[in-house]
């Protein structure tokens, strides 16, 4: 798999092209949340719940309360659940987990959370 380094400062301008203030904006975002927010009339179920992006760097969280870390099996950078959403980078080994389903592993994913923007090592086990 190919490294991608995670957003930096730095920006660069492309003739003809708009820059985004995120990495994960997009122009018809405010649009889409402007028409699925449900009216009080609405009732719960018309209200249709969007799935993440998944396929290449993008994936979903799984579970919930899940710990990103600033390194693998480092310091607390920030949670993560699913329905998150995750923007990976790159794979690093790291401490072992046991993971919910017996098995286990050294593999650390560094991802950015796409809600909260937060960018951090996950075990694979949650990815």
């Amino acid at each position: 798999m190919t490294k991608r380094k995670p957003p930096g400062p730095q920006l660069a301008a492309v003739p003809g092209t708009t820059l985004l203030a995120s990495p994960f904006a997009s122009p018809l975002a405010s649009a889409s949340a402007a028409s699925a927010m449900p009216s009080a009339s609405a009732a719960p179920s018309a209200v249709a719940v969007r799935a993440c992006e998944t396929g290449g760097p993008h994936t979903d969280f799984k579970g919930t309360n899940i710990n990103m870390r600033s390194t693998p099996g480092g310091n607390h950078a920030g949670t993560a659940n699913q329905g998150d959403c995750a923007y990976w980078y790159q794979t690093d080994p790291g401490p072992r987990v046991q993971c919910p389903g017996g098995s286990s592993t050294t593999a650390w994913h560094l991802v950015q959370n796409k809600r909260t923007g937060v960018v951090g090592h996950v075990s694979a086990c949650y990815l």
